[in-house]
C-alpha cells in the first residue's frame, strides 16, 4: 500500500480550464477508496456499481459536486485522448463487476497500463513516471490535502460489495 503525494494543487473556481483536454476526476478524493472517472473535452465518464455515466457535461458535474460539497481533484493528463476513444472503451463496460472490474478499469484500458495497476495510486505513479501529470486542480479540499491515501485491494472490494448491496436494494 502506498499513498500518492501531489507536488502542488490549484484551487479550481470554475469549469473553464476543464473544457478542453483530458482529466482524471477523483471524486471523494479524501475517502478510502476514492472514486475515479475522466473528463475529455468537457464530457464526464465514470464506471459505477449501478451503471455508468457517459458524456455528462462538465458544467452539470461541477454543479452537482458544488451542491454536495464533494471533495474532488481534476488532474490534467498531458496526452491527447480523443472523445471517440473514451466512448469506445466505456462501451465495453455496463457497470462495475465486483471481483472483475472497478471504476479504474476503463482508465487502465485507455492508457494500456499493465494488469498490475489496480489502484489509483499505482495508476498515478504510472502517469507520473511518464511525465504525464500536468496541473492538479482541487475543489472542496483544504490546503492541507496533499495526497491520495494508501488503501488495499481488500478495502476496494469491501467498498464495492457494500455499494452493490446498497444499490441492489
Amino acid at each position: 500500500m502506498s499513498e500518492f503525494k501531489f507536488n502542488a494543487t490549484e484551487t479550481l473556481e470554475n469549469t473553464v480550464p476543464l473544457q478542453h483536454g483530458f482529466f482524471l476526476c477523483v471524486l471523494h478524493a479524501d475517502k478510502i477508496p476514492p472514486h475515479v472517472g475522466c473528463l475529455v473535452d468537457g464530457q464526464f465518464f465514470s464506471l459505477k456499481v449501478n451503471g455508468k455515466d457517459e458524456q455528462i457535461p462538465v458544467n452539470q458535474l461541477f454543479k452537482a459536486l458544488s451542491l454536495k460539497q464533494v471533495p474532488t481533484l481534476f488532474i490534467r493528463v498531458d496526452r491527447e485522448i480523443k472523445l471517440n476513444w473514451v466512448k469506445e472503451v466505456y462501451a465495453n463496460y455496463t457497470a462495475i463487476q465486483v471481483g472483475q472490474s472497478t471504476c479504474l478499469s476503463p482508465l487502465v484500458e485507455l492508457f494500456k497500463c499493465k494488469e498490475s495497476v489496480r489502484k489509483l495510486s499505482g495508476f498515478l505513479e504510472y502517469l507520473d513516471a511518464q511525465g504525464l501529470i500536468d496541473t492538479v486542480f482541487k475543489v472542496h479540499l483544504t490546503d492541507e490535502f496533499t495526497a491520495i491515501s494508501a488503501y488495499s485491494l481488500e478495502e476496494i472490494e469491501q467498498h464495492l460489495v457494500y455499494l452493490s448491496d446498497v444499490k441492489g436494494r
